[in-house]
């Protein structure tokens, strides 16, 4: 199976806390859609830059890329 990150960037003083919270509206999503989440979190980049990600089946990209548009897509 192959795997995709799927990653939101935020940028400002409280990058952090907005990125966990979209962490929260992730989750509920692969629930409702039904789809593995493979790993999922957030990273504290700098003191005004973080990520929310997730890793999922790479056969999922169209459904994630449409429903929810991430800033980046990588292999994992």
């Amino acid at each position: 199976m192959a795997k995709k990150k799927f990653t939101w960037q935020f940028n400002g003083y409280n990058s952090l806390k907005i990125a966990e919270h979209q962490m929260n509206h992730l989750k509920e999503f692969f629930e409702r859609e039904k789809i593995k989440i493979l790993d999922i979190g957030t990273k504290n980049i700098n003191e005004f830059v973080s990520i929310s990600f997730v890793i999922a089946d790479e056969k999922f990209e169209e459904t994630i890329k449409n429903s929810l548009k991430p800033h980046f897509i990588s292999e994992d």
